[in-house]
């Protein structure tokens, strides 16, 4: 593997740097805590309001810095970028330069047609927690192989909003639907509500959202995204030729169209936001990393975005032409 990975391999640590808001004091104590069988080591903790980095420090421990280039320098195996707004040009131009895997919690903040002229697509970090990269999604891919023709699906995501934002679950949820069904002939979304963006421009970054996604005559599928719902929960309902197929964060469960239980339902546990990012932060460090979010979920969540915004379907093929991307 490569150099920056020995240590952590070798010693089972691993050295982790922080960008973070004022309220994410509790989901940060979660993924330290998800993290002690690594013993986990919070080298620095970073935000641009020096009393609000100090106070995190005091709390959480590692050193305090107001620069994110002194984060991205730290001696760490991983960087988390865990405040949303932090990918703009600049801070996407001192990603590229670190020499230490980043990963981020928050899409960026950018224009998707200005996003896709850079090399990256405008994501140099990797995005997690992507739920297509969770161990229990991952282990109900053999029955996901054998389930047959998907012919509906529905992601609902919820979350608190120290947890994460409103695009960041909607992102999420679009990657795990076009993974498994690829680009919609159709999108329609709305907002409810109360919603806030940065920008009237952009996805809100609060508040709820639903969409409907059509494919062709017989398939479909389905979004309900919050992150004012107070707790974390993510679940997928597949329906098709293989019954029905249920995967959260907890496990996979999967009874077919006679009603024999071909998986049995995960035990009764509650997987918290920090366990979920505490795993693939592991993987990032380690050099197994967790996969790229797809284009046909970016273009799908800016038709969500449009759709919301004029109360009109949209097509993604049609936006693909207007951004110069048709496919």
């Amino acid at each position: 593997p490569p150099r920056r990975f020995h240590r952590f391999i070798l010693l089972n640590m691993l050295r982790l740097g922080i960008w973070a808001q004022a309220n994410q004091q509790p989901l940060i104590e979660d993924v330290l805590t998800a993290g002690q069988s690594h013993d986990f080591e919070l080298v620095m903790l970073g935000h641009e309001d020096d009393k609000v980095s100090t106070a995190l420090s005091a709390a959480l421990g590692g050193a305090a810095c107001t620069d994110l280039r002194s984060l991205l320098g730290c001696p760490a195996d991983v960087i988390w970028l865990a405040a949303p707004g932090i990918l703009n040009t600049d801070g996407r131009s001192l990603v590229r330069e670190s020499s230490t895997p980043v990963a981020t919690s928050s899409p960026p903040p950018d224009d998707l047609t200005d996003l896709l002229r850079e090399a990256d697509g405008g994501m140099p970090a990797a995005f997690i927690p992507l739920m297509r990269s969770c161990h229990a999604y991952r282990s109900a891919a053999t029955a996901l192989e054998s389930f047959g023709r998907i012919e509906c699906v529905h992601v609902a995501m919820t979350a608190s909003n120290h947890h994460t934002s409103r695009t960041a679950l909607s992102l999420d949820a679009f990657d795990l639907i076009t993974s498994l069904m690829g680009e919609p002939d159709d999108v329609w979304a709305a907002n409810a509500g109360t919603t806030a963006s940065h920008r009237p421009d952009f996805m809100p970054d609060q508040g709820h959202l639903m969409a409907a996604l059509r494919y062709g005559p017989d398939r479909a599928a389905s979004v309900t995204v919050s992150n004012g719902a107070g707790s974390w929960t993510r679940r997928i309902l597949v329906l098709g030729e293989g019954g029905r197929l249920i995967c959260t964060d907890e496990g996979a469960s999967w009874t077919d169209v006679e009603g024999v239980i071909q998986e049995a339902p995960p035990p009764d546990t509650q997987i918290n936001a920090g366990a979920v990012i505490a795993e693939q932060l592991i993987r990032i460090a380690t050099g197994e990393g967790v996969p790229p979010v797809s284009l046909e979920a970016a273009i799908v969540q800016e038709c969500a975005r449009l759709s919301a915004l004029t109360g009109q379907i949209e097509d993604p093929q049609h936006l693909r032409r207007m951004i110069g991307m048709a496919g």
